[in-house]
């Protein structure tokens, strides 16, 4: 049976969409476009210098990537004075709670005191809201790829929100269905909704579906090997955080799913930050990709993580912002930055991690390393047409000595001029042509400042 999602924005427009509705529902079969002009990175293999290519865009895919392409028929579109380049990729983010940005500061005492009692009194329509505003944020920011990592799903209501939002908004991602944030050590999630999720889930989405635990750091050992055998036999990805603080790091957790055999491609850790080398080097061995969010590792107090020594325990990378609630803005251009930089400063040596590396972990990499969809992260003729142009032209990015330092260290998301996502434009002009930007931070700000009062949040 077909469950039914909730999509709540404005008390004027509910919504109530079936799962089905994560199929597209603008339909951009038999839509043409010829990307001119720009200075093309296409990403296959990793790191590719820019190169003078047209992009031709059928049925939502790349048809075709040459130099001087011919397609009378097509919408040209110039993006001369750009680099171009596939969407950014983030691979952790807990979009539920978009809405309560900077809310670690308020008189509960830091993040843990404060999204406690907001927790209990997050609605389903809150969940949506603030993947609806998640969704504006990342296409602004050039990410057109969003692991929406859902950690406070406190009833079947919760993910079908969830979900409604993430396909009405047309950004390619997927739903890593979570655990309520009050869920003791010792219990379950609710593994038979997962289930029904799963055998419900259309197979012609731009959404995907996956699983984010509490992994060993903060269940049992009997709750997170029932958890994670559940999800590997319905075949999903599964996402857990560990080793953050030191406290955590030093439960050498990593060890014990080693043992049980729990590590591997479809096992996505996140954060890692306080861990030791050692540790490091068993989760490679292991097949495990890391995920790493430095600016919130930092601003939580888990400590500053070193991405060069990450990199050289033979880990997959990818990046990823966390929350808005820690990070305050959505901005995957400061993301990479700081992953160069501090891979530098542990090192004391310029250029320790490469900032085309950083790049790299932030499209192509990243998006392997999570297991998303065959050519996310790369332009690659056959390929989704995810793909962002930045502006070369702007007061942040001219001059810059390189194309890799443009991308890393001085473009903006003001620089994003144009954003494209299975081959439907979401930005263009530096503008967001598919959100009502004032409607939207205004029922934003509405419903955070119910909640907090329900939640007794100052």
């Amino acid at each position: 049976m077909t469950r039914l999602s909730l999509v709540a924005g404005c008390a004027a427009l509910p919504l109530s969409l079936p799962l089905t509705a994560l199929a597209q529902d603008d339909d951009p079969s038999g839509r043409r476009y010829l990307l001119s002009g720009a200075q093309v990175i296409t990403m296959q293999g990793g790191w590719t210098p820019p190169a003078p290519l047209d992009i031709l865009i059928e049925d939502g895919k790349i048809a075709r990537i040459d130099a001087d392409i011919e397609a009378a028929d097509a919408t040209e579109i110039d993006l001369s004075g750009h680099l171009l380049t596939p969407g950014l990729v983030d691979s952790h983010w807990h979009m539920w709670n978009t809405i309560a940005r900077g809310y670690e500061r308020s008189d509960q005492g830091g993040f843990a005191g404060t999204m406690k009692p907001l927790s209990g009194a997050w609605t389903p329509e809150a969940s949506a809201l603030s993947v609806e505003l998640g969704m504006a944020l990342a296409v602004n920011s050039g990410i057109t790829y969003v692991n929406n990592w859902a950690h406070n799903v406190k009833a079947p209501e919760f993910a079908d929100a969830e979900i409604a939002a993430m396909a009405a908004s047309g950004v390619r991602g997927r739903f890593s269905y979570g655990y309520p944030q009050a869920l003791g050590q010792g219990a379950l999630m609710d593994l038979a909704d997962l289930e029904t999720t799963q055998s419900d889930w259309p197979e012609d989405s731009l959404i995907g579906l996956g699983v984010s635990l509490r992994g060993p750091d903060r269940s049992t050992p009997e709750i997170w090997t029932q958890e994670i055998t559940k999800a590997r036999d319905l075949g999903l990805p599964v996402t857990f955080h560990m080793g953050g603080a030191p406290e955590a790091a030093e439960k050498h957790n990593v060890a014990a799913l080693a043992e049980q055999k729990m590590l591997g491609k479809d096992i996505h850790v996140v954060h890692m930050t306080s861990a030791p080398e050692e540790d490091l080097r068993k989760l490679a061995e292991g097949g495990s990709p890391l995920i790493i969010s430095p600016w919130t590792e930092l601003e939580v107090g888990y400590g500053v993580p070193d991405p060069g020594m990450m990199k050289d325990a033979g880990l997959e990378m990818a990046v990823s912002v966390d929350n808005t609630v820690l990070a305050g803005q959505i901005n995957m251009f400061e993301v990479m930055r700081l992953t160069a930089d501090l891979a530098d400063g542990h090192a004391h040596k310029q250029q320790a991690l490469p900032d085309a590396d950083v790049f790299d972990w932030a499209t192509r990499q990243g998006a392997r390393s999570i297991m998303a969809p065959e050519g996310v992260g790369t332009l690659t003729e056959g390929g989704p047409a995810d793909l962002i142009a930045i502006s070369t032209e702007g007061l942040n990015t001219r001059p810059a000595a390189s194309p890799d330092f443009l991308l890393t260290h001085a473009a903006e998301p003001e620089d994003v001029s144009f954003v494209m996502i299975a081959g439907e434009i979401h930005k263009e002009n530096g503008k967001l042509i598919r959100v009502d930007l004032g409607d939207l931070t205004a029922r934003a700000d509405a419903m955070m400042g119910d909640l907090a009062a329900q939640a007794g949040v100052q």
